[in-house]
C-alpha cells in the first residue's frame, strides 16, 4: 500500500475512533473506558507509525472535552506512534505494555511538571489510560488471531501476528473472556457503591446543618429575649421627661445581662441618636472607653426607630468592643409612642463557630452560615476572620438557588473544573437548612476527596480482580496449550535441562503417546543428548589429565629452580659486592618463577582435590605482620598502615601466609602509582577473625568481583596491560580460605581502590564450601587479580 493510502487509512480509523469515543463508558465516576484506542492501535499495527499517530491525534480530540486537558490527547497520539514503530518485532499487547512501562516519564514531564496536577490524580489518570490502551491491544490481538480476519488482512499483518503460537492465541482469548465480564460487573458495582456513599454524605451534611441551625436559632432567641427584657426594664425606669437612667445604673444592668447570657459577646445602651451611653465591657482591647462611641451610621440605628419588637441585623464589620464580622440583636426602648433609645447585644459568633465545629467533629466538613443578603456570618474553616465576605456570584450561591431548605447538592469551586482527571475530587457536596424567620442558611459541605478515595479504592480493587483473572486465564491457557503440545514442550524442557548440566535429560518419555513425527523428534534429541554426554566426559577427562600434567611439570620445575637458587647464593658469597646487584636481580627472578611454579602446583592440586591443610594453633597477626612488612618495604612507592590485633586460632600457617602474600602483593601490584597499603586484623564477636587488605589503586568493576576468583582469570580491563600475573593467586587463595571454613570477598572501595576481606572461624570446622559473595559490613572491597 502506498504512503498516501496508509495516511488515508489512518485518518479514516482516527475519525471512526473519535465517533466511538463520543460514547465513552463511565466505569466509575470520572473514570472512563474509551474504545477509540482500539481503532488507533489498529491503524498503528496494520498501517505503520504515521497512520497510528494520525489516528491517535484525530481520535484523541474527544478527550479534550472529556478530561479538560491536552495531555490525554497527546498520550493517545504517542501510543499509536509507539505501537506502530514496534509492530514488526512485538505483538500489540507486548508493544503497548512496553509503552505504558515507559509512560511514567511522560506523566512526570506533562501532568506533574507542566500541569501541576496532584500525584494521586496522576496515578488514577495513568492507570485508567493504561487500562484503556492494554484492553484495546488485547481486543485487537484476539481479533487478528481469528482465521476469517487473518485471511482477509494477511498482507497487512506484521510478522509477530502472522507467525503466532497456539499458546498465545489461547491465552489472549481466555484473558479477554475473563476481563470483559469483570469490567461490566465491577463497573456496575462501583457505581452503586459510589451512589450509596453520596447518599450517606448528604445525610450526614444535613444532620450537621440541622444541629448547627438549632444552636443558632436558640442562641439568637436567647439574645433577642435578653435585649427585649432589658429594654422593658429600662422603659420602666425612664424619667417623666423620658430620659434614660444614669450610666451607673445602665452599666449595672448591662453587666448582669452579659454575665448571664453566654451567647452575647458585648452589649450597650444607645441614645436615640445612636451614641453609646453605657457599655459592657467598658473598654475595647486597647483599653479605650467605649461609652460615647457614635454608631449612628449603622443601618440598625435607623431600623430600630420604627421597630416594635427586637430585630436581628445582617452581618457587618464590627468596631469598638468587637473586631471582625458581627451580628447584633437590637430592641427599642419606648414608653408608649415615645422612642428613648435602644439596647443592643452582639452575638458571640466565635462561640457559635466553636460550637459548630464541636457538633460536626469532622475536620473535612466546613460549616458556612449565610445571612439573607448573602453575607457570610461565619465560616468554620476560618480561625480569625478579619472582614465581611459575601458568597454572591460564587458557585456555591448558584447551587443554593436551586436547593431549598433541607436539600442537598454539589458544586465545583472556581478553577477546579479546569482539569477533570477524576471528577468526584472537584465536587463539593453540601446540605442546607434555613434558620427561620431570619432567612439565614446553614450550609454544611465537604469536598469530594473522601469519595474520590473511595472511587480510587473501587477502581484499584477492580483492577486487582482483573489482574487475578488475567493471571488465572493465562495459567489456564498454559495448562490447555501444554496438553495440546506436551510432546514438543517435553523436548524443549529436556533441552533446557541438558543446557543446565543435567546429562541424563531425555525426551522420549514425554512423547510416548505422541504422533510418529514427534516421537521421532524426541528419539533424535535423545541420541544427540547421549553423544553430547560422551563428548563432555571426554573433555572432563582431558581437563583432569591437564591438571595432572601441570602437577608433574611443576614438581619437575621446582628441582632445577632450587638448585639455581643455591648456585646464585654461592656466587653471591664468592663474587662479593661487585656483582651483588646483578645477583640480587637474578635471585628475585628465581623467587618469582618459584612462586609461579608453586601457584601452578597449587592450582593443579586443587583441580585434583589434593591440596592438603595442616592446622596448628597460632597467632595469625604475626604472619600478617611479617609478610606485609617484607613486601611493602621492598616497594619504594608504597607505605604500610598496619593494625594487627592478636587473633589466635587453628590455622595452616604456610597456607595462610600464602594467602596474605597474594593479597598484599596484589594490592601493591595494582597500585602502580604508589600509596598506602592498609592491612588490619581483628577478632569478630561471632567467633571469627577478619583480615582486611585495602589499597587506593585502579579498583575493579562490580561485574568482575566473582569472575576474578576463577582459575587463570585476570580481567579484561585496559588498565591491566603491562601488569604481570597468570591469574591463579586469587583462585588458590579462595580455595585455601574455603578449606579453613572461611570466606573471602572483593569489593570496590568508595573513593577509588579496592578491599579484600577474609573471614575465618577460630575453631576447627568441617571443610565446606562458602559463598564468596557474603560481604562484610565495612566499606567497599577491591580488585586484586593475580
Amino acid at each position: 500500500m502506498s504512503v498516501l493510502g496508509r495516511i488515508g487509512c489512518g485518518l479514516g480509523l482516527g475519525l471512526l475512533g473519535y465517533l466511538v469515543n463520543l460514547a465513552a463508558l463511565e466505569v466509575l465516576p470520572g473514570v472512563h473506558l474509551l474504545l477509540g484506542p482500539l481503532l488507533v492501535l489498529t491503524a498503528g499495527v496494520l498501517f505503520g507509525p504515521v497512520a497510528g499517530a494520525l489516528a491517535g491525534a484525530v481520535s484523541g480530540v474527544r478527550t479534550l472535552w472529556l478530561w479538560g486537558h491536552p495531555w490525554g490527547w497527546l498520550n493517545l497520539t504517542l501510543e499509536g506512534l509507539f505501537v506502530g514503530v514496534l509492530r514488526r518485532r512485538l505483538t500489540p499487547v507486548v508493544a503497548d505494555a512496553l509503552y505504558w512501562l515507559l509512560s511514567p516519564l511522560y506523566f512526570l514531564l506533562t501532568y506533574f511538571l507542566l500541569a501541576d496536577i496532584p500525584t494521586s490524580a496522576i496515578l488514577v489518570a495513568g492507570v485508567k489510560q493504561a487500562v484503556n490502551g492494554l484492553l484495546a491491544a488485547l481486543i485487537l490481538q484476539v481479533l487478528l488471531l481469528i482465521p476469517w480476519v487473518r485471511g482477509r488482512l494477511r498482507p497487512l499483518l506484521p510478522l509477530p501476528l502472522a507467525d503466532t503460537s497456539l499458546g498465545r492465541a489461547i491465552g489472549s482469548a481466555l484473558t479477554l473472556g475473563a476481563i470483559i465480564p469483570l469490567l461490566v460487573v465491577g463497573g456496575s458495582e462501583g457505581r452503586e457503591r459510589y451512589t450509596s456513599e453520596v447518599r450517606q454524605v448528604d445525610e450526614a451534611n444535613l444532620h450537621a446543618a440541622r444541629v448547627v441551625a438549632n444552636e443558632i436559632e436558640s442562641s439568637l432567641a436567647h439574645a433577642r429575649h435578653g435585649v427585649s427584657r432589658l429594654a422593658r426594664t429600662l422603659s420602666a425606669s425612664l424619667s417623666p421627661e423620658g430620659a434614660l437612667p444614669g450610666p451607673n445604673f445602665l452599666e449595672g444592668e448591662l453587666d448582669a445581662f452579659v454575665t448571664y447570657s453566654p451567647e452575647v459577646l458585648n452589649a450597650y445602651v444607645g441614645s436615640p441618636e445612636g451614641v453609646a451611653l453605657a457599655f459592657s465591657p467598658r473598654t475595647d482591647v486597647a483599653g479605650r472607653p467605649l461609652a460615647g462611641t457614635d454608631f449612628s451610621d449603622r443601618p440598625y440605628v435607623q431600623q430600630v426607630r420604627q421597630a416594635r419588637e427586637p430585630l436581628v441585623s445582617d452581618v457587618f464589620l464590627g468596631r469598638g468592643g468587637a473586631q471582625g464580622p458581627l451580628v447584633v440583636t437590637v430592641s427599642p426602648i419606648r414608653r408608649d409612642t415615645r422612642y428613648a433609645g435602644y439596647v443592643l447585644a452582639a452575638v458571640d459568633l466565635p462561640r457559635l463557630r466553636r460550637h459548630a465545629r464541636a457538633q460536626v467533629g469532622d475536620t473535612q466538613r466546613r460549616i458556612l452560615v449565610v445571612d439573607a443578603r448573602g453575607g457570610l456570618v461565619f465560616d468554620s474553616a476560618e480561625e480569625e476572620p478579619g472582614q465581611v465576605r459575601s458568597i454572591i456570584s460564587t458557585a456555591l450561591a448558584q447551587a443554593l438557588e436551586k436547593v431549598g431548605s433541607g436539600g442537598t447538592g454539589t458544586y465545583e469551586a472556581s478553577g477546579e473544573d479546569a482539569v477533570r482527571l477524576v471528577r468526584v475530587s472537584t465536587l463539593h457536596h453540601f446540605g442546607v437548612v434555613e434558620v427561620p424567620p431570619l432567612g439565614w442558611r446553614v450550609v454544611v459541605q465537604q469536598p469530594g476527596t473522601r469519595l474520590q478515595q473511595d472511587v480510587e479504592r473501587s477502581y484499584f480493587a477492580l483492577l486487582g480482580t482483573m489482574g487475578l483473572a488475567t493471571v488465572s486465564a493465562v495459567l489456564l491457557a498454559l495448562a490447555f496449550s501444554r496438553t495440546i503440545v506436551a510432546p514438543v514442550q517435553g523436548v524443549s524442557h529436556a533441552a533446557a535441562r541438558l543446557a543446565a548440566g543435567e546429562r541424563t535429560a531425555r525426551a522420549s518419555e514425554a512423547a510416548v503417546d505422541a504422533p510418529r513425527e514427534l516421537n521421532q523428534l524426541a528419539e533424535t534429541f535423545d541420541r544427540m543428548a547421549w553423544q553430547l554426554s560422551r563428548q563432555l566426559e571426554a573433555i572432563e577427562r582431558t581437563s583432569r589429565e591437564k591438571d595432572a600434567f601441570l602437577s608433574i611439570a611443576s614438581h619437575e620445575l621446582k628441582t632445577p629452580l632450587t638448585a639455581l637458587k643455591a648456585q646464585v647464593q654461592l656466587l653471591r658469597r664468592k663474587l662479593g659486592d661487585e656483582h651483588a646487584q646483578r645477583l640480587d636481580n637474578v635471585s628475585r627472578q628465581v623467587d618469582r618463577v618459584t612462586r609461579l611454579v608453586n601457584q601452578l602446583l597449587d592450582a593443579s592440586q586443587l583441580g585434583l582435590e589434593q591440596l592438603p591443610v595442616q592446622r596448628t594453633r597460632m597467632d595469625l597477626s604475626e604472619v600478617v605482620r611479617r609478610v606485609a612488612e617484607a613486601l611493602v618495604s621492598a616497594s619504594p612507592l608504597h607505605t604500610l598502615e598496619l593494625e594487627a590485633e592478636p587473633v589466635v586460632g587453628e590455622f595452616d600457617e604456610l597456607r595462610l601466609e600464602q594467602v596474605v602474600h597474594n593479597l598484599v602483593s596484589n594490592a601493591i601490584k595494582y597500585s602502580p602509582t604508589g600509596g598506602a597499603i592498609e592491612v588490619w586484623t581483628r577478632m569478630l564477636p561471632q567467633g571469627e577473625v577478619e583480615l582486611v587488605v585495602a589499597d587506593r589503586g585502579i579498583g575493579l568493576r562490580v561485574e568482575d568481583e566473582e569472575q576474578l576468583f576463577g582459575r587463570f582469570e585476570r580481567g579484561d580491563r585496559r588498565e591491566l596491560t603491562g601488569i604481570s600475573g597468570i591469574g591463579v593467586g586469587l583462585y588458590v587463595s579462595r580455595e585455601i580460605v574455603r578449606r579453613h571454613g572461611g570466606r573471602i570477598t572483593l569489593r570496590p572501595r568508595e573513593g577509588g581502590g579496592a578491599v579484600a576481606t577474609v573471614r575465618l572461624p577460630v575453631a576447627v570446622q568441617p571443610e565446606r564450601e562458602h559463598r564468596a559473595s557474603h560481604a562484610p559490613q565495612d566499606e567497599g572491597r577491591g580488585p586484586h587479580h593475580s
